[in-house]
């Protein structure tokens, strides 16, 4: 597991300027910070049912990769889009926020994944290498749903998360009671979620965890503990409470 530490920013008014400049794109280019700012204060704002293929078009020249017939909805709210990439026929509904919060991090969406109103993907930050929340093809994210990758998340093609599910690949120390809790550093490891799982409505997933293939979590679950694939799990902790035969050959 990797550590890291958070300080709050101080200085000057230009300093924190540039530090929001860094926040939304990246790196301290005015250029790039005045386009993107442009673009998508435009762009975003205008009705849905005209133009949501038009927004994945003009987009696509601000993101890291866009492919085919991307449907953006408004709102949907888009930082450092260079480390964002996206495939074909990706829908992000109203609301979502897309933030991979660093240049050395990145969110990358397959063919045909689907994120619903309200959800948030952000990747985070680690000092030692890239966070990273990779959607393979067909992955479904419920409204509200919350994915947080400072540690990694992964997940396989076809699965299904139902609305206001958490994945937190990172985890608070709190071993120094003089240290508020905010300022100590983080444990993050990586979520990996296999193909074709199902996790219900409030499911929760701790940092580290792996879930294999063709598994269902059931709502309202916290899962502290690996999971075999073609399990059945709930509870708080998780625990499997049966298993599907499947014939995989």
């Amino acid at each position: 597991m990797i550590e890291r530490s958070r300080t709050i920013p101080k200085g000057s008014l230009g300093e924190l300027f540039w530090l929001y400049v860094e926040r939304v794109v990246g790196r301290r280019s005015l250029k790039r910070y005045l386009l993107q700012g442009v673009t998508f204060s435009i762009l975003s704002e205008l009705p849905t049912t005209w133009s949501s293929l038009f927004r994945g078009i003009v987009y696509r020249k601000l993101m890291g990769h866009m492919g085919e017939n991307c449907i953006i909805e408004k709102n949907a709210r888009f930082y450092i889009p260079e480390r964002i990439f996206l495939g074909n026929r990706v829908f992000i509904a109203e609301n979502t926020h897309i933030d991979p919060e660093s240049f050395q991090s990145e969110i990358r969406l397959e063919n045909d994944t689907y994120i619903s109103r309200g959800s948030i993907l952000r990747a985070g930050y680690q000092p030692e290498g890239p966070c990273k929340i990779h959607l393979h093809e067909g992955v479904y994210v419920g409204d509200r749903s919350f994915l947080y990758g400072a540690g990694g998340i992964e997940i396989g093609r076809f699965s299904t998360l139902a609305y206001n599910v958490g994945l937190i690949s990172s985890n608070h120390s709190y071993n120094d009671p003089s240290i508020p809790i905010r300022f100590q550093t983080s444990k993050l490891a990586k979520i990996e979620i296999g193909e074709n799982v199902w996790l219900g409505a409030r499911v929760v997933v701790l940092a580290g965890m792996k879930i294999g293939d063709g598994s269902v979590i059931m709502a309202g679950s916290v899962v502290t503990k690996d999971v075999p694939s073609d399990s059945l799990v709930a509870g708080i902790p998780a625990k499997v409470q049966g298993c599907f035969q499947i014939n995989r050959s």
